[in-house]
């Protein structure tokens, strides 16, 4: 009798880097923040239909492939800390949502302190 192999089930993920200058997207000191698929269910009816058009509803629309992906620098980490503090109050039913977004709100500053860039990159 051959032992049955379990299938493997490949996750999505996205995953949002802070790439410092000088820096590549897959280097060692280069932080991470992973994106679950639920957390993006549960925050999508928030950001999708209570957001005004902008940086924060371009980031939350897709999940899977190369339309999730994007880069952001300059003063563009901060017109999406901007929308992503807007809507962070009413995602607090939501704690999962609320958690990333803090965190990515974090990266935003970090990211534009040292004037690098977040990348999004969807696996």
């Amino acid at each position: 009798m051959r032992p049955q192999q379990a299938a493997v089930e490949r996750v999505a993920t996205r995953r949002v880097f802070l790439v410092p200058p000088g820096a590549r997207l897959h280097d060692p000191n280069v932080d991470c923040l992973a994106m679950d698929e639920e957390v993006w269910e549960r925050g999508y009816s928030l950001v999708i239909d209570e957001v005004k058009r902008g940086p924060l509803q371009d980031f939350w629309k897709h999940y899977y492939g190369t339309s999730a992906e994007m880069a952001m620098s300059g003063n563009g980490l901060m017109e999406f800390r901007k929308d992503i503090m807007a809507i962070t109050p009413d995602c607090l039913s939501e704690p999962a949502v609320f958690r990333f977004l803090v965190q990515l709100t974090r990266m935003c500053v970090r990211a534009y302190s040292v004037q690098g860039s977040l990348q999004v990159v969807a696996e």
